[in-house]
C-alpha cells in the first residue's frame, strides 16, 4: 500500500510547536492592553478638559472639573447649575494621579480660561503621562514619559 499523509508523530509535533506559539502569544497580550487602556484614559481626559473649556466658551458659563481620586472618577458641571453633573466620568483605579500641582477643582471662567495652572502625572505599571494646563492661554498638553 502506498499510502500519502503524515504519522501521528508528525501531526503532534506541528500542534505542539502551534500551541507553543499561542501561548506565547496570549502572554505577551495583557501588557499591551493595560497600555492601551491608560492610552485611552489619557486621551479621553484630555478630550474632556477640553469640552469643559468649549463649553465654557459657548455657554458664557463657568465650568468646573472636580477631580475625585479617592473614587476614581472626575465630574464635569456648569457652576450655576448647582450640583446636577454635565458629565460623570470613571476610570480604573490602577491608575494613579501623582504629584499634582493642579488642585482637585480646575474652573474655566466663561472666556475658556482655566483658574489654575498646573501638571498632573498620570502614572500606572506599564506606562507614565504628564499633563500639562497653562495658566493664561488654558492649552493643554500630555507628554508621554
Amino acid at each position: 500500500m502506498n499510502q500519502k499523509g503524515f504519522t501521528l508523530l508528525e501531526s503532534l509535533t506541528v500542534l505542539m510547536i502551534g500551541s507553543i506559539m499561542l501561548s506565547l502569544l496570549f502572554a505577551a497580550l495583557p501588557p499591551v492592553y493595560e497600555k492601551r487602556v491608560v492610552q485611552h484614559f489619557v486621551s479621553q481626559l484630555e478630550e474632556d478638559l477640553l469640552y469643559a473649556q468649549q463649553t465654557a466658551l459657548v455657554r458664557h458659563a463657568t465650568v468646573k472639573v472636580q477631580f475625585d481620586f479617592a473614587g476614581c472618577r472626575y465630574i464635569i458641571k456648569h457652576a450655576d447649575e448647582g450640583s446636577s453633573p454635565k458629565l460623570v466620568r470613571t476610570y480604573s483605579c490602577h491608575i494613579a494621579f501623582k504629584k499634582a500641582t493642579l488642585k482637585r477643582t480646575l474652573t474655566f471662567n466663561p472666556s475658556g480660561v482655566p483658574n489654575q495652572g498646573g501638571k498632573i502625572v498620570i502614572d500606572t505599571q506599564h506606562a507614565s503621562f504628564a499633563l500639562t494646563i497653562y495658566l493664561g492661554s488654558g492649552k493643554i498638553n500630555v507628554q508621554k514619559k
